[in-house]
């Protein structure tokens, strides 16, 4: 009884430890994202760079061959969250040993200042240090029986040990038990997280944002009209990634897709540096500064934006595009919000709502992004606006089923 004691308490600290450890790698894994960011484009945002607009052409052709290079040795990395969210509902979970072709190629693409963000990498890693857990914790039950405690610290895994482990829901009692040490274990993961931030904060655009809000008798049908544009917007998105992905296999090759798509990138930074990088560190600043452009040019660098995200993805450029697509609506938000009558940030905010929520068909996620991202006291909005055009998607098919 003391031995089965002393071998729980082993693994639950083992537990505990790795799962800080994950928090804090994830954690600074998003720091050096932005650390080598800040690191190529630096001089060049602030006009400090002797090559001038010749910079970005240098920087994403020659980046874009090495890109296309790795993708025709590796294949197209790094996954998607669709793509590890499916391997793992197929297979029950994530093969955790591809992960540094993931953490190099997506390093590589967001540093060369691909229209992407972080979240597509960042999940292929965070859930296959995740997976190497629960492995771990699997092998632990086949393997320590026979050895001391610090073999599970220590240990190499025998795939045909681990084949003969039990699955990770076979190791608790109940289902409540496993629900509550997932739980646990993800606060842990979250305070190693929130530690490194705190250690090396990066400026970002997530935060508790209040705003006085001025609302007028106008928005009170403005709502509409809005609220069609950014659907019409986000289906416009989504046509665009459907479209672009009947192009993965064009016969360019990926090493000159890459400089295709790098040049291509380069060309248009010079309509404007923000149709470059996921832009989630220029959201907020932006929805200031694009009040001084003019509505066709807003228009402009919301079609550019989306183009690239979803052009660059399918031509070896991979990685997230919720910020783009976040990015894109907020130029397109401003600018229909500037030719209506009303508070403008409120129309903007039904026209970001509505586009994000037809782009990632996820209500939930859009009211709890924008919750962090605008003024809390436009939390009503974006909550009934997100729920209205998630339901009115799903209408076609409840009247179909009707039927």
């Amino acid at each position: 009884m003391k031995k089965q004691w002393k071998r729980q308490l082993n693994l639950g600290i083992y537990a505990i430890v790795w799962s800080f450890v994950i928090g804090v790698a994830t954690a600074s894994y998003l720091n050096f994202v932005n650390w080598l960011i800040e690191l190529v484009w630096h001089s060049y945002l602030h006009g400090g760079n002797v090559l001038g607009r010749w910079y970005p052409f240098l920087v994403c052709g020659l980046g874009g061959g090495l890109v296309g290079w790795l993708n025709r040795r590796w294949g197209n990395y790094p996954w998607t969250i669709e793509q590890v969210l499916s391997k793992v509902k197929l297979h029950g979970r994530l093969d955790y040993h591809q992960w540094w072709k993931s953490l190099i190629l997506g390093l590589l693409v967001l540093g060369l200042g691909g229209s992407i963000g972080p979240e597509a990498s960042t999940a292929v890693l965070t859930g296959s240090m995740i997976n190497w857990l629960g492995d771990r914790l699997r092998w632990e039950k086949v393997s320590s029986s026979s050895h001391s405690a610090r073999h599970l610290w220590s240990g190499r895994m025998a795939p045909a040990q681990l084949e003969q482990a039990p699955r990770f829901s076979v190791l608790f009692h109940s289902k409540a038990e496993r629900l509550a040490t997932v739980t646990a274990l993800t606060i842990v993961g979250v305070v190693g997280a929130g530690i490194i931030f705190k250690l090396f904060p990066e400026e970002g655009a997530f935060g508790i944002h209040h705003q006085a809000i001025q609302w007028t008798p106008a928005n009170l049908w403005t709502w509409l009209p809005t609220m069609v544009v950014g659907v019409a917007f986000g289906c416009f998105f989504v046509y665009l990634e459907n479209s672009f992905a009947k192009l993965i296999n064009i016969r360019l090759g990926p090493i000159a897709q890459g400089i295709v798509f790098g040049l291509t990138l380069a060309l248009a930074s010079l309509v404007s540096p923000d149709v470059m990088f996921s832009g989630e560190f220029r959201i907020v600043p932006f929805s200031n500064e694009a009040l001084n452009l003019s509505v066709a040019f807003l228009i402009l660098l919301a079609l550019l934006k989306a183009v690239l995200t979803n052009l660059g993805f399918v031509m070896g450029w991979r990685g997230g595009t919720i910020f783009p697509a976040i990015f894109s609506s907020v130029a397109v938000g401003v600018a229909c919000a500037m030719l209506l009558p009303g508070n403008l940030r409120v129309n903007a905010i039904v026209v970001v709502t509505a586009s994000l929520t037809r782009i990632l068909g996820k209500p939930v996620l859009v009211i709890v992004l924008l919750f962090f991202l605008v003024a809390v006291e436009l939390s009503p909005v974006i909550i009934v606006i997100a729920l209205l055009v998630s339901g009115l998607a799903k209408l076609p098919a409840v009247l179909n089923k009707s039927k």
